[in-house]
């Protein structure tokens, strides 16, 4: 990324889970306040069309979603971390590494997707446990937040 001197933000993907279809028949109750009955009073169920927070299948599915998105756009994955993904042609250098729904994204210009709803949230300083200081050429990390200086007696 620092050789590039692209500019690297962190994004987030709203209900990045929702993008994603169920891959089963999957029933769950009504939410308290909004139930409602059948013809004969009997209590109904809804059928999932789309994946869930807390189902243990749901990142999976997102994960397939984003990776088929990101393939048609003709990115490639990395065989040595399939969470690394690179386009680099004439018009562009683009690199996404992608945890979950949180994805950092380092370009030589601003790249706007426009299949998901993403919320930009700047430039990256921080992402699982590790601060990033970037300047041009170089991207500093570290995780001094979990070191503690003690006086010695």
């Amino acid at each position: 990324m620092a050789q590039y001197d692209l500019l690297v933000h962190q994004m987030d993907v709203k209900t990045a889970y929702l993008n994603a279809s169920i891959d089963c028949e999957l029933y769950v109750e009504q939410p308290e306040g909004f139930v409602t009955v059948g013809e004969n009073g009997e209590k109904l169920v809804l059928k999932l069309t789309k994946s869930l927070y807390g189902l243990k299948q749901s990142g999976h599915n997102w994960n397939n979603v984003l990776h088929e998105y990101l393939i048609d756009e003709h990115f490639e994955q990395s065989l040595a971390d399939h969470c690394v993904y690179t386009k680099f042609d004439a018009d562009c250098k683009v690199i996404i590494l992608v945890w979950v729904d949180d994805i950092i994204v380092a370009a030589s210009d601003d790249l706007v997707c426009s299949r998901f709803k993403m919320a930009d949230l700047g430039p990256l300083t921080w992402f699982l446990g590790i601060s990033f200081e970037c300047r041009p050429g170089e991207i500093e990390m570290n995780q001094s937040k979990y070191t503690v200086s003690q006086k010695t007696s």
